[in-house]
C-alpha cells in the first residue's frame, strides 16, 4: 500500500464514522410533547401543578438554568411490537427520565463543550414505556449542558454576558427502530480506527488494519443493511490476541461529579440522579459490569430527593456490583482545609457509608484535587484508608512525576500505597488511543501485572454508557493493547497490596507533599470564601470545646453534625479553591453566614447552661493549648471602662481593646469597676516608629517597613536597602485556567505601587501603639491599614481593609528578610513542612508559589522571621522573600470574583531561636482563634483537660460520634519526639486510645493525681475516648 493511498483511505475511514451516525434510527417520527418551564427545580410530585403547552422540534423552551417538565407520547406502529425501538432526544441540555412511579431510570445529555463523546442521545425503550402500542414518558429537562451554560473561557473585559447564556431548544424528539447491527459496526470500526492511529507511522500493522477498515466500508456500500457484512470484514483483525506479556487494565466504571463547579450545587443533586440512574441501567444490561462512585454527600442527596433510586443502589452495593469509593465526605481540597477539617471529611464520609451500606471504604479517591498535603498519609492511615488514587499530578507544568505506583510517606513517617492510573485521566473512553500509551507509561510494569483504568463520562457526571462497555468487551484480548478486565478499585488495591513488589518493599517511596505544578492561583482566588472557611474551622472547634465542658446530655450533636457537613461540602476542590461560577459562591456565602449564626447560637445556648448571671463580669474562654496574651475587642458596654481581674489587678484598656491573659484551655474573669471612666491617655502624632522593649519598627512616610530590629538579638531582620510591607499590584493574566493559575511570568509586566491618600496617624496607649495608612491603587481600589504593636510582643499586625475593584490584577505584599536558609517551614494540617527557598532545579523552580496556613517561617541558627496570616494561603518563599498573595481578580468562571470589601490580617514576627524554640506557633494560633467572651456571665464549671507540659496541643474536645463519651485529640506540633503532660479536672476518668473515626480502640491510660504523661512521635495525632468510671 503506497503512502498516497494510505492518506486517502485514512480520510475515508474518518468520514465513514461521521456519515453513518444519522442512520442509527430508521422509520423515525417525532413524538407529541407538552412542557412546562420554571425558574426552579420542581419535584416529580408537583409537576402536574405547572401550566403545560405543546412544543415541537425546532422550538425553544428555556434559558440558562431554567428547568422544565416534558410529557412525551406517541402511538407505535403494530409491526414494531417485537422490534428494538429507541428514543432519540436532544433538548439541548441534560435530561432525567422517569418511570410511571416517578423513579429515575436514565439520564440523557445532548451537548458537551468538552468532548463529543460526553453526549448521550439514544434511549432504547424498555417494555414499560411501550405498553399497548403506545409510548408515554415524563422527563425533567435542565437548560444547561454537561458543563453548565456557555461561558467564554477568556472573556473580554468589556463583555456584558457575565453569567453565561444558554438557549434550550428541542433539536430532536423522535422515535425509531434502532439499527443494532450498525451500532455494533460503528463501535468495532472505531476500535480499529483508533488502533490504527495509535500505532507508529511506519508500523506494518497499520496497513493491515487500514485494509480491513477500507474493506468494511466497501461491504457496507453506503447501505445500513450492509452492516453485518461489514462487521465480517473486521472480525479477523479484532480476533488477533494480545501479547501474553501484556499488562492488565483493571477497568472501573467511573463518573466524576464535581459537587459544584460550572453549575450550582443544586444542579449536582440532579447530576447525581442522572448518573446513578444510568449506571443502574447499565448493570441491568451488562451482567459483568461494575461501577464505583465516591462522595457520600452525593449519595445523601440521592437518598433525600430520590429515595427509590437510593434503595436500588443499596441493593447493587450488597451484590458487589456497585463500589463505594473514597473516604471523604466530598472530594475536598487538600491544600487549604485544616487538619481537623481533613479528619472530619473522613469521619463523616466513612460513617455515612458504614451506616447506610454496612461497608467500610479503605481507599481515598481524589482524582482531581490540586495538590496533596504531606499531612494526609497519617490522617488516612488513622482513618482506615491505606490506599490513595489520583491522576492530577500528571498535569504538572514542569516535571513528569517519576512513579505510577509507589509508597507515599507523610511528615510523621506514615505511608500509604498510591496509584496514578497511567492513562492520566479519570474520564477514559476505553480506546487503544488511550490504553496503548498508558501501558507504556506504566512505570512499574516490571514489578506489577496491572494498572487501573477509570472509564466513563465525568466532571459533570454521566459515567460509562453502552459504547464504553462494548469497547471494553472487545479489548479484553486484543493485539497491541493491555488486556482489559472489568473490576473494582478496592479489589485492585487488595491484589496490589499482596504482590511481592509491596510485601518486599520493591516499590519506590516518595516523601513529602505531592505538589501540583499548576493551579497555584487557587491558593488565593475567592478570598472571602477562604476567610469564612478559616474562621468557621476555628469557630466550630471552639464551639465544640465549650459544648463539651458541660453535661454530655446537653451536647448539640445533631446541630454540630449538620454544621460540619455544611462546612465540608463547601471545601470541595472547585469551591474552596475559587474555581467555580458565581452562583456557587452566592450559595457558599449564604451557607457560611448560616454557620456563623449557628455557632453563635450554640455558644450562647451552651454558656447559658453552665454559667450564671453575674453583672459587671466578663468571662473569657481560651480554647487553645497555649496561653492567650493579646488584646481583645471589648463588648460595647465595656469599652473605655476600668477593669480588674479576679485578683484585683488592673487590666490595660485602650478604647475598644484590652490586654487579656487567659490560661490554656481555661477561663479568665474580669470585673468592671464602676461606670464608664475617662478614656486612658492616648498619644496621637505623625511619628513613624512603633517600638517596645522587644522590638523596634520604623516605617517610611509611604507606609513601607524601613527597619525591623529585634532588640533581643540586636539585629536588623530586613535585608539592607530593602523595605518590608511592600504592597504591589501585578497584571494577573495566566495563559489558561484563569481562576486556577498564576504563571511564572506574573512579575515581568508593569508593577503598580499604591499611592498614599492620607497622612499617617500614630496612636500610643497602655495596650498598644498603632499606625494608620490609607492608599489608592489600581483602577478604583483603596487600601486601609491599621498596624498594631502591643506592649509585650514582637508580633506586628497589619489589619487590612481593601475595597477591591480590579480586573485581572493580583495584590501581593513582600518582606525581604535577612535570614540565610535553604528552606521555609510552612504551617500545614497538624504540622509543618519545609519547602525550598532556592531554585536549583526544575522541581524547585516549579514551587514559585506554595501553600501555608497560619505561618511561614524562615530561620537560621539563633534567629528567624515568620509571616502569619488569619486567612491567606499562597506565598512565595524563594530568593529570601516572604511574599504573600492577598487578592486576585480573575474573570472566569466567576466574573465578580473577589471584587468588593475584603478584610484580612497578616503579621510580621521576628524571633530569637529557630522555629520550634520560638513563639511562632503560639502566636499564629492566637491570631487565628481569640478567646470567646461572655459579658454578664460567670461559669460554674471549668474545662476538663489541659496540656501543661510538652510540645503537644489539645486540638479537639467534643462528644463522641456514637457514644456518650467525650473525645480529645492531641497533636505533636514541633516535629520531634517527646513527652506531654495532660491534667484533668474530672474524677475517676481514664483515656482509651482510638482511631480518628472513633471505631477501633487500643490502650487504656489512667490519670494519677489528675495527671497523665504520654509519649509522642513527631507530628503524631492521637485521639482518646474519655471513659468515666463509676465512683462508689
Amino acid at each position: 500500500m503506497r503512502q498516497e493511498q494510505i492518506k486517502i483511505l485514512a480520510e475515508r475511514c474518518r468520514l465513514f464514522l461521521q456519515r453513518t451516525e444519522p442512520d442509527l434510527l430508521q422509520a423515525e417520527f417525532p413524538c407529541r410533547a407538552e412542557f412546562a418551564v420554571s425558574d426552579r427545580m420542581v419535584p416529580w410530585r408537583e409537576r402536574l401543578s405547572l401550566p403545560y403547552r405543546p412544543i415541537s422540534e425546532g422550538e425553544f423552551w428555556g434559558q440558562a438554568w431554567q428547568s422544565a417538565w416534558f410529557h412525551l407520547q406517541a402511538e407505535l406502529p403494530e409491526k414494531w411490537a417485537d422490534q428494538p425501538v429507541a428514543l432519540r432526544l436532544n433538548l439541548s441540555g441534560e435530561n432525567l427520565l422517569f418511570d410511571a412511579d416517578g423513579v429515575p431510570v436514565a439520564g440523557l445529555t445532548a451537548y458537551s463543550v468538552l468532548n463529543p463523546e460526553y453526549t448521550k442521545e439514544y434511549f432504547p425503550l424498555p417494555d414499560a414505556f411501550r405498553r399497548n402500542g403506545t409510548f408515554d414518558l415524563w422527563l425533567e429537562a435542565a437548560a444547561s449542558s454537561n458543563f453548565g451554560v456557555y461561558l467564554a473561557e477568556d472573556p473580554h473585559r468589556l463583555t456584558t454576558e457575565t453569567r453565561g447564556c444558554f438557549a434550550a431548544r428541542v433539536e430532536r424528539m423522535r422515535l425509531g427502530l434502532f439499527r443494532r447491527e450498525l451500532w455494533h459496526l460503528r463501535i468495532e470500526f472505531s476500535i480499529l480506527w483508533e488502533y490504527y492511529q495509535a500505532l507508529p507511522e511506519h508500523d506494518y500493522r497499520r496497513r493491515r488494519v487500514l485494509a480491513a477498515l477500507s474493506g468494511a466500508i466497501d461491504r457496507y456500500a453506503d447501505d445500513p443493511d450492509g452492516a453485518a457484512g461489514a462487521r465480517q470484514e473486521l472480525a479477523p483483525v479484532l480476533a488477533l490476541p494480545a501479547l501474553h506479556s501484556a499488562p492488565i487494565a483493571c477497568g472501573v466504571g467511573h463518573a466524576h461529579i464535581d459537587t459544584g463547579w460550572l453549575w450550582p450545587v443544586s444542579e449536582t443533586i440532579r447530576k447525581s440522579a442522572r448518573t446513578f440512574a444510568n449506571q443502574l441501567d447499565m448493570m441491568d444490561k451488562y451482567p459483568e459490569y461494575t461501577f464505583g462512585a465516591s462522595q457520600p454527600q452525593h449519595y445523601a442527596f440521592v437518598k433525600q430527593y430520590y429515595p427509590e433510586l437510593f434503595e436500588k443502589i443499596r441493593r447493587r452495593v450488597s451484590e458487589g456490583r456497585w463500589e463505594l469509593q473514597g473516604g471523604m465526605w466530598v472530594e475536598a481540597d487538600c491544600n487549604l482545609i485544616s487538619g481537623e477539617s481533613m479528619i472530619r471529611q473522613f469521619l463523616h464520609g466513612k460513617n455515612f457509608f458504614r451506616d447506610e451500606f454496612g461497608m467500610e471504604v479503605h481507599n481515598l479517591w481524589l482524582p482531581d484535587v490540586f495538590g496533596y498535603s504531606p499531612a494526609l498519609p497519617q490522617i488516612m492511615k488513622k482513618s482506615g484508608c491505606d490506599f490513595l488514587l489520583t491522576q492530577k499530578i500528571s498535569w504538572n507544568q514542569f516535571n513528569t512525576f517519576p512513579f505510577t505506583t509507589f509508597f507515599w510517606k507523610g511528615i510523621d513517617g506514615s505511608e500509604v500505597l498510591t496509584h496514578f492510573p497511567p492513562e492520566n485521566t479519570y474520564n477514559a473512553s476505553v480506546t487503544p488511543l488511550e490504553l496503548i500509551p498508558a501501558q507504556n507509561r506504566f512505570q512499574e510494569s516490571e514489578l506489577l501485572p496491572e494498572f487501573l483504568s477509570l472509564y466513563g463520562i465525568g466532571d459533570g457526571g454521566g459515567g460509562p454508557k453502552e459504547t464504553h462497555i462494548e469497547r471494553a468487551r472487545l479489548l479484553q484480548n486484543f493485539e497491541g493493547t493491555p488486556r482489559f478486565r472489568f473490576g473494582r478499585a478496592d479489589e485492585f488495591f487488595e491484589r496490589l497490596a499482596g504482590t511481592e513488589a509491596v510485601t518486599r518493599r520493591q516499590l519506590p517511596v516518595w516523601s513529602g507533599e505531592l505538589y501540583l505544578e499548576l493551579h497555584r492561583g487557587t491558593l488565593t482566588s475567592q478570598a472571602q470564601i477562604k476567610r469564612d472557611n478559616r474562621k468557621l474551622e476555628q469557630l466550630l472547634a471552639a464551639t465544640e470545646f465549650l459544648c463539651a465542658i458541660g453535661p454530655l446530655s446537653d451536647y448539640p450533636s445533631s446541630a454540630l453534625d449538620a454544621a460540619w457537613k455544611k462546612l465540608l461540602i463547601n471545601q470541595f476542590h472547585d469551591i474552596l479553591p475559587g474555581s467555580s461560577i458565581t452562583q456557587v459562591y452566592e450559595n457558599a456565602r449564604r451557607e457560611h453566614a448560616e454557620l456563623f449564626a449557628t455557632c453563635h447560637h450554640l455558644i450562647d445556648q451552651a454558656a447559658g447552661k453552665i454559667s450564671v448571671e453575674a453583672p459587671d463580669t466578663l468571662s473569657l474562654l481560651n480554647t487553645l493549648s497555649c496561653t492567650f496574651h493579646h488584646a481583645v475587642e471589648l463588648p460595647p458596654e465595656w469599652q473605655n471602662c476600668e477593669i480588674i481581674d479576679e485578683q484585683g489587678r488592673p487590666v490595660s484598656v485602650q478604647g475598644t481593646r484590652a490586654t487579656a491573659i487567659v490560661p490554656p484551655s481555661g477561663f479568665t474573669i474580669w470585673h468592671k469597676r464602676g461606670s464608664v471612666s475617662a478614656a486612658p491617655l492616648v498619644a496621637v502624632d505623625e511619628g513613624l516608629v512603633l517600638a517596645n522593649d522587644l522590638v523596634r519598627y520604623e516605617f517610611t512616610p509611604a507606609g513601607e517597613l524601613l527597619s525591623a530590629v529585634d532588640l533581643e538579638t540586636g539585629l536588623e531582620t530586613l535585608r539592607p536597602g530593602e523595605c518590608g510591607n511592600v504592597l504591589r499590584l501585578y497584571v494577573d493574566r495566566p495563559n489558561a485556567y484563569e481562576a486556577w493559575d498564576i504563571d511564572l511570568f506574573y512579575d515581568h509586566e508593569k508593577v503598580v505601587a499604591p499611592e498614599l491618600t492620607a497622612r499617617p496617624r500614630r496612636e500610643s496607649g497602655p495596650v498598644e501603639s498603632t499606625l494608620q495608612f490609607a492608599w489608592a491603587i489600581g483602577e478604583h481600589s483603596t487600601i486601609r491599614q491599621t498596624i498594631r504593636l502591643e506592649r509585650h510582643t514582637k508580633r506586628l499586625d497589619f489589619e487590612t481593609a481593601v475595597d477591591w475593584a480590579e480586573t485581572r490584577k493580583m495584590l501581593r505584599v513582600n518582606f525581604p528578610v535577612a535570614i540565610a536558609t535553604d528552606s521555609a517551614a510552612c504551617d500545614i494540617q497538624y504540622g509543618y513542612f519545609r519547602r525550598p527557598t532556592q531554585e536549583n532545579d526544575s522541581w524547585d523552580l516549579a514551587k514559585f508559589e506554595v501553600s501555608f496556613h497560619r505561618y511561614v517561617d524562615l530561620s537560621e541558627p539563633g534567629r528567624g522571621v515568620a509571616l502569619l496570616s488569619d486567612c491567606k494561603y499562597g506565598c512565595r518563599v524563594n530568593r529570601g522573600n516572604l511574599d504573600l498573595a492577598l487578592l486576585r481578580s480573575p474573570k472566569y468562571p466567576d466574573w465578580e470574583a473577589d471584587r468588593g470589601h475584603r478584610e484580612f490580617t497578616y503579621s510580621y514576627l521576628p524571633h530569637r531561636g529557630e522555629l520550634v524554640e520560638a513563639p511562632v506557633m503560639a502566636e499564629a494560633a492566637q491570631l487565628n482563634r481569640p478567646p470567646l467572651l461572655f459579658p454578664g456571665r460567670r461559669f460554674t464549671v471549668r474545662p476538663p483537660f489541659c496540656v501543661t507540659a510538652g510540645r503537644v496541643a489539645l486540638e479537639v474536645l467534643k462528644r463522641a460520634e456514637k457514644s456518650d463519651h467525650r473525645v480529645i485529640r492531641l497533636v505533636e506540633i514541633s516535629g520531634g519526639s517527646g513527652k506531654a503532660r495532660l491534667t484533668t479536672e474530672l474524677p475517676g476518668v481514664r483515656l482509651v486510645e482510638c482511631d480518628l473515626l472513633e471505631w477501633h480502640t487500643g490502650r487504656s491510660f489512667r490519670f494519677e493525681n489528675g495527671e497523665l504523661e504520654l509519649l509522642f512521635r513527631p507530628f503524631e495525632i492521637r485521639t482518646f475516648l474519655v471513659i468515666q468510671d463509676r465512683i462508689s
